[in-house]
C-alpha cells in the first residue's frame, strides 16, 4: 500500500453549492494541484488500478465536517495525482473505487485551509 499525504483540504460541497465565483474554484484546483504535486514529488508512477481513501487531518480551530462534504477535495486531488503523473488518469480503468473516512486532527500536520 503506498501512503501520500496532502496537505489541502478544499471547501465544504455546502458551500460549492452556495454558488462560488468560477476564479474562486480555480484558486482551489490551483492551490490542490500544487499540494498534491508537491506530496508526489519523487514517487513512481503507479499503473495499477488503486483505491483512493481521503481521510482528512484538521489543524486546530478547523471544524469537522461530516464525510460527503469532503468530496471536492477528493476530487481535486484526485485530478492533481493525474496532473502531477503519479496517476495515469482518473477512469474506472485506473481509480476502481474511493472513499472518504471520517476526519480526525493533527494541529501539527493538519490543514487549516
Amino acid at each position: 500500500m503506498i501512503q501520500v499525504f496532502v496537505p489541502y483540504l478544499g471547501p465544504s460541497l455546502n458551500s460549492i453549492y452556495a454558488g462560488v465565483h468560477w476564479a474562486t474554484c480555480k484558486k482551489h484546483v490551483d492551490a490542490a494541484h500544487k499540494a498534491t504535486q508537491i506530496a508526489a514529488r519523487g514517487l513512481e508512477p503507479i499503473t495499477c488500478p488503486v483505491h483512493l481513501t481521503l481521510q482528512p487531518v484538521l489543524g486546530k480551530g478547523k471544524r469537522r465536517l461530516d464525510c460527503s462534504n469532503y468530496g471536492y477535495t477528493l476530487k481535486l486531488i484526485e485530478d492533481g495525482l493525474v496532473r502531477s503523473g503519479l496517476l495515469k488518469d482518473d477512469t474506472p480503468d485506473y481509480v476502481v473505487s474511493v472513499q472518504t473516512l471520517a476526519p480526525i486532527r493533527d494541529p501539527k500536520r493538519g490543514s487549516g485551509v
